[in-house]
């Protein structure tokens, strides 16, 4: 049951000071932070670089991220904190467009018959929307676009909302780089080639159950997404320290560096920097993939995880891509080819977004409260026997540092985790088999 950290290592220097220095400052949780770094740099690169593993297998950097939590968690901080470079690009896109826009009726208003095009706001994040909205935003920005929402069950419950039906298909075949298309009724349909969304979004531990079901299992949507869900989590505390200025700087042009990488198009295509792996990272890969990764898609036949982990094959080369583009923008490494120090910092990620999964996946669906937890009340969980007296209880706790009042009211005041077998006794309601 011993979890691992987010392998902050993997990041560059300059960001892993950042993170740092934003923990201490403002107590963000790590896990939290660190994903919300990724959507970021993911909606930074956007259309405009992809990897190639072949010479037909190429993908881009999207993801799709939520994070786990109970309320007053501290959830919703850090992802506005990592975000405030890409919000305020936003401002600047809107703000050229008013510009654009004052231009273009200005000029219709002296000459009716000229013929110039509709400027249109190409917004970088979106929130509420109906499917159609959200293609017509994506084919107005074809670097991409981040579907972001502190809560991201407002999204899945509007799924079908406006249309009748079910829009899964949809977000199926984006994560899937395919092309997509909308019927509209009043204006032309719309079709997208290659549309680049990436999303991020939390959710209360209490409601997982409504995102995890067995429909969204089997249509694979729910192995198409990035869990993240710590279990040593606390309400923030304030302080009165700020973040360097000098890094939180850095930060912004670090995301910047990335955004400002061009995106052609030809006709309604678009042609991307296209990057191939160095030949030991490509090596080094395939040995992962074919050895350990096998090995791991083999022994767990559950159906829980085998999707989900099934689907690392593809994320480990989105997430080279991103730690290759991070080691450009933070003027560690060349843009040329990715490198071995990417792919090897991408299987970190895959391992650990895989324990992040089963996590979830052992909570909803094996019921394991365990993973609700800190690791202190986790182990004396998992020391108790299957049926115990309050006392003895209560003694086992204080000897694995707890104190008495927490560890009674551990076991009297959790229904979720014992049961009440009479005056005084109490039986656990999970064992591990």
């Amino acid at each position: 049951m011993e979890k691992k950290q987010f392998p902050l290592e993997i990041f560059p220097l300059k960001i892993m000071e950042f993170v740092n220095e934003t923990i201490i400052c403002y107590g963000y949780n790590i896990h939290f932070l660190t994903a919300a770094i990724l959507i970021v740099v993911s909606i930074a690169i956007g259309r405009s670089v992809t990897i190639r593993f072949n010479n037909d297998f190429i993908v881009s950097a999207l993801l799709y991220i939520v994070i786990v939590g109970k309320p007053n968690t501290g959830k919703t901080h850090p992802l506005k904190f990592a975000l405030e470079p890409i919000i305020k690009l936003d401002s600047e896109l809107y703000e050229k467009y008013k510009e654009k826009l004052a231009e273009y009726l200005q000029a219709k208003k002296e000459d009716k018959s000229i013929d110039i095009p509709v400027p249109v706001l190409g917004k970088i994040i979106i929130r509420d929307f109906t499917i159609e909205a959200l293609c017509s935003q994506l084919k107005n920005n074809p670097r991409g676009t981040l579907l972001y929402m502190d809560e991201i069950m407002g999204w899945v419950r509007n799924m079908g909302k406006y249309t009748g039906g079910s829009d899964i298909a949809a977000y199926l075949s984006i994560w899937s780089e395919e092309d997509i298309s909308v019927d509209r009724k009043t204006t032309e349909n719309l079709r997208i080639q290659k549309p680049f969304l990436s999303i991020i979004g939390g959710i209360q531990t209490g409601i997982l159950s409504e995102l995890m079901t067995k429909d969204f299992l089997h249509q694979g949507f729910l192995d198409r997404i990035l869990f993240v869900m710590p279990q040593e989590l606390k309400a923030l505390e304030w302080t009165e320290m700020s973040v360097n200025s000098e890094l939180k700087d850095f930060y912004f042009q670090f995301i910047k560096k990335m955004f400002d990488i061009p995106v052609e198009t030809v006709g309604e295509g678009i042609v991307s920097t296209v990057l191939d792996f160095s030949a030991e990272a490509k090596e080094y890969l395939i040995s992962w993939r074919n050895t350990t990764h096998k090995a791991v898609l083999q022994e767990n036949e559950n159906e829980y995880y085998v999707g989900a982990y099934g689907k690392m094959d593809i994320y480990v080369l989105r997430f080279s891509l991103i730690l290759q583009m991070m080691y450009y923008a933070a003027g560690e490494e060349d843009m040329d080819k990715v490198g071995l120090r990417a792919v090897k910092g991408a299987i970190c990620l895959a391992d650990y977004f895989m324990q992040e999964a089963k996590k979830v996946f052992d909570l909803v669906f094996v019921r394991d409260i365990r993973q609700e937890m800190n690791e202190q009340k986790r182990k004396f969980y998992n020391a108790l026997p299957e049926i115990f007296r309050l006392q003895d209880g209560i003694n086992l706790g204080m000897e694995m540092g707890l104190t008495f009042d927490v560890a009674k009211k551990f076991i009297s005041r959790n229904k979720a985790y014992f049961e009440k077998n009479g005056k005084g006794i109490y039986k656990k309601t999970f064992i591990d088999e």
